[in-house]
């Protein structure tokens, strides 16, 4: 029994290697399969196969836009290395790449497209390129009938048999050929065509038999007229001034050619027979004779305005009138004052002068630079110019002559603009004289004969508040101290007109332009807290609204000569002094003009709009 059960136990272990064999080849076959997908995804990713060439260039692994600009790159250059050639009566002719041109983007297209195919057969054609790649061509065009194979009809064939041209005055005349032995110039060219795109696809260096032409009897073939086209016709073109040398370039008379009647008069014409085919021509709309009689002829806009110092102002416009003097602007063409007085940095060379930041007087970089381009801004307005980008100041700075004509720049942010929307170049000139008078004009054309006149009408103000401040550092009793660095404005707002007027002074068109506001600004004294009441200042607003309370003086007793040796019952007041009053200030006889650091206006001081001017 016990052998027997032995026997049992031996025949229940079955071998498995079978089912292990079994289970890796699934594994295997899986991991085949994941990574055939995953192959099949990186290959569909929008690029070409490994080993892809398009005209001999190998784009794998591009994208259709990147292999694109390769070729754009690449081709043009490998073209222009190669040359067929062709036998005519035992005479070669060599063709060369030069004259010739590819369409990249077709062939791109074309190759993209033959390589598109499935999710499933796309990792096939991946592997099927790592071992082999594929070769796209890349068609060849040459540009009209190359010059050789003119020559070579010139030797080898009838010269009668061949239609020629040539442009007498306004005409384009032909003389139609004659039957008669000629070459096939459309087999040849298409035949050079196709060898430059195989040298061009593959090896470019490789020798090949030359082209046989074939020279045939037959009709005169009609001359290539789309070479005519190009080489006959010609857009009209302005005259105009060339920045850089200063110089005109001269205008070009159009010329244009009507192929169809032209190929209709020669079809109607005899062998032989000459044939006129007129040209037509357009003349520019600014000749050379009509630019240079009137380029800069005109002053179209003039002014000048008068510059405060200190040096370092005056310095920093000088510096900005340099960099705009001598400006031309062609028709069309925008200038931008930032563009040309800027960067207003101490790199740039400008320096640090006077400028009007938040009320207060604050020497900044560049400082005083807004009054060329506030200058200038109001001669373009006389100049009747389109006004592109203008900004006006927080405050009238007083040296415009019109209000509200004012144009502030700052860093890169605000700029001046205006266009040259004239028929001619204009130029500008900008300089500050000996007695810094700020001079800016335009030259021009004046074909109008209308000129700007800007003008502007008051239409509110706003007067200018002393303000008091409290400062313990001012000695009592003394008067409030003005802080200089707070300029005095009065607050305006104001209509801007401008007014077209012609060459006899009538006005013949007035527009509104805008209103701006200008905002006034304050001068500010310190004063002793404890005078607030002497000079009848309310500190909550720290205005002058107050009646003046002098002082009262402190009371003071009177101390007996001889002491009392008896004491009074009833003790005596003790008297009261009389202060003595102080003597009346008598006022001037005429008032001051202006005030200087540490005075006080008064009431009836006249104070000039703008003390100080602001960038």
């Amino acid at each position: 029994m016990a052998q027997a059960a032995g026997k049992r136990t031996a025949q229940a272990k079955k071998p498995q290697g079978g089912k292990v064999a079994l289970v890796i080849a699934l594994i295997v076959i899986a991991a085949l399969i994941a990574g055939y997908l995953i192959l099949c995804a990186v290959a569909g990713s929008g690029t070409f196969l490994p080993n892809t060439t398009i005209g001999g260039v190998n784009v794998g692994g591009r994208t259709q836009e990147e292999a694109l600009s390769l070729l754009e790159e690449q081709l043009p250059q490998r073209l222009s290395k190669l040359s067929a050639t062709f036998t005519c009566e035992d005479k070669e002719y060599t063709v060369t790449g030069e004259g010739a041109s590819v369409d990249a983007q077709a062939a791109v297209q074309s190759a993209m497209d033959s390589q598109s195919g499935s999710f499933f057969t796309r990792g096939g054609q991946y592997l099927t390129a790592l071992t082999g790649g594929s070769q796209y061509p890349v068609q060849v065009s040459l540009d009209g009938t190359p010059d050789v194979i003119d020559q070579a009809i010139e030797e080898c064939a009838d010269p009668e048999s061949q239609t020629t041209w040539e442009v007498k005055d306004d005409q384009l005349v032909f003389h139609k050929g004659v039957t008669g032995r000629t070459i096939d110039t459309a087999a040849l060219t298409t035949a050079l065509e196709t060898r430059l795109s195989e040298l061009l696809s593959n090896d470019a260096g490789a020798e090949s038999e030359p082209i046989t032409a074939q020279v045939t009897t037959a009709p005169p073939a009609d001359p290539d007229f789309d070479a005519i086209q190009k080489e006959v016709c010609v857009e009209a073109t302005d005259a105009y001034l060339d920045k850089e040398t200063k110089k005109i370039v001269p205008s070009v008379t159009g010329v244009d050619l009507d192929v169809e009647a032209a190929k209709s008069a020669l079809d109607s014409a005899e062998e032989g027979e000459q044939v006129t085919v007129p040209l037509t021509k357009t003349e520019p709309k600014m000749t050379t004779a009509n630019l240079e009689a009137n380029l800069f002829k005109d002053v179209l806009g003039t002014g000048t305005t008068s510059c405060a110092g200190p040096s370092n102002r005056w310095y920093n416009i000088d510096l900005a009138a340099s960099r705009i003097n001598g400006t031309i602007l062609l028709p069309g063409e925008v200038f931008s004052y930032n563009a040309l007085a800027g960067p207003y940095t101490k790199a740039s060379g400008y320096r640090d002068a006077g400028t009007y930041q938040n009320g207060q007087s604050i020497d900044a970089t560049a400082g005083g630079i807004c009054q060329l381009s506030s200058t200038l801004y109001w001669v373009t307005l006389k100049a009747n110019l389109e006004t592109v980008e203008r900004s006006k100041h927080a405050f009238n700075g007083g040296y415009m002559p019109v209000i509200g004509t004012d144009a502030t720049v700052w860093s890169n942010q605000i700029d001046f603009k205006f266009k040259n929307d004239t028929e001619y170049p204009i130029k500008i000139s900008a300089y500050q004289d000996s007695s810094h008078k700020l001079h800016v004009t335009i030259y021009g054309t004046d074909t109008t004969g209308i000129h700007g006149e800007p003008y502007s009408v008051t239409v509110s103000t706003t007067p200018y508040k002393n303000i008091y401040k409290p400062d313990s550092s001012i000695p009592q009793g003394t008067q409030p101290q003005r802080d200089p660095n707070y300029s005095r404005y009065n607050g305006v707002t104001v209509d801007v007109y401008q007014k077209l007027v012609d060459k006899n002074g009538n006005t013949v068109k007035t527009i509104f332009l805008y209103r701006n506001s200008y905002k006034s600004s304050d001068a500010v004294y310190y004063y002793n807290p404890a005078d607030a009441a002497r000079w009848g200042i309310d500190p909550s607003t720290g205005l002058k609204t107050l009646t003046p309370v002098e002082p009262t003086p402190t009371p003071t007793a009177t101390p007996s000569a001889t002491p009392s040796a008896t004491p009074s019952a009833t003790p005596s007041t003790e008297p009261t002094p009389t202060p003595t009053p102080e003597a009346t200030p008598t006022p001037a006889a005429t008032p001051s003009s202006s005030v200087g650091p540490g005075m006080e206006p008064t009431d009836n001081t006249p104070v000039p709009e703008a003390e100080s001017p602001a960038v």
